[in-house]
Parts: C-alpha cells; sequence; structure tokens
C-alpha cells in the first residue's frame, strides 16, 4: 500500500524524471527510475489496509497518485519514441553488419 510519504517521495522522482525526459536526458532518466522503482517496492511490502488513512488524507494522496499518472504518461510521450528511433537505428546497423559479413562491404 502506497503511504503517504512514499507517494510524496514518489512524486519528487517522477517530477524530476518528467524534467529529463523533456530534455533528452536518457542517463538521468535512467538512473532516477531505480530510484523510484525502490520506493514502489517498499511500499509493495506494506500489507493492503494496514494504515486506514482518514478521508482528507486519503483524498489527497489519491490527488498524487493522479499527479503521478500524468507524470508518467509524460515521461513515455517522450520516453517511446526515443526508444523506437534508437531501435530503428540499432536493427539497421545490425542489418549492415549482417549485409557485409555475408557480402562484404558495399561501396568504393
Amino acid at each position: 500500500m502506497l503511504t503517504p510519504q512514499n507517494a510524496a517521495r514518489l512524486l519528487t522522482i517522477y517530477e524530476d524524471m518528467a524534467v529529463a525526459a523533456r530534455h533528452n536526458d536518457w542517463d538521468r532518466l535512467a538512473e532516477l527510475e531505480p530510484q523510484a522503482a525502490a520506493v514502489r517496492a517498499a511500499d509493495d511490502s506494506t500489507p493492503p489496509g494496514a494504515a486506514a488513512l482518514p478521508e482528507d488524507s486519503a483524498r489527497a494522496l489519491a490527488a498524487v497518485i493522479r499527479r503521478i499518472q500524468v507524470l508518467d504518461a509524460e515521461i513515455r510521450s517522450h520516453a517511446e519514441p526515443a526508444r523506437d528511433a534508437a531501435r530503428k537505428l540499432l536493427s539497421g546497423a545490425v542489418r549492415d553488419n549482417n549485409v557485409r559479413k555475408a557480402y562484404g562491404a558495399v561501396g568504393p
């Protein structure tokens, strides 16, 4: 169960991840993802319902979760096209290498 404290930590990490994604700073994004995973994993060990939240705290937690979801979608909107472009470049290089191995170097 996600605690309010860990939700706040996760929100901060996701905000930093969104900034990194906007700036195509994939190294920074790669540094932050394990931090987010560690916070999520810490909450996985908390049994559901272990700490019932007052209604106002539950509403605040829900708002933080919604904000994290929005940031996650934004991060993906930047990262997925970059990942696909990298995949395309790499597959072209692999194809080129395979052609060179099979037929030798092409060109002068």
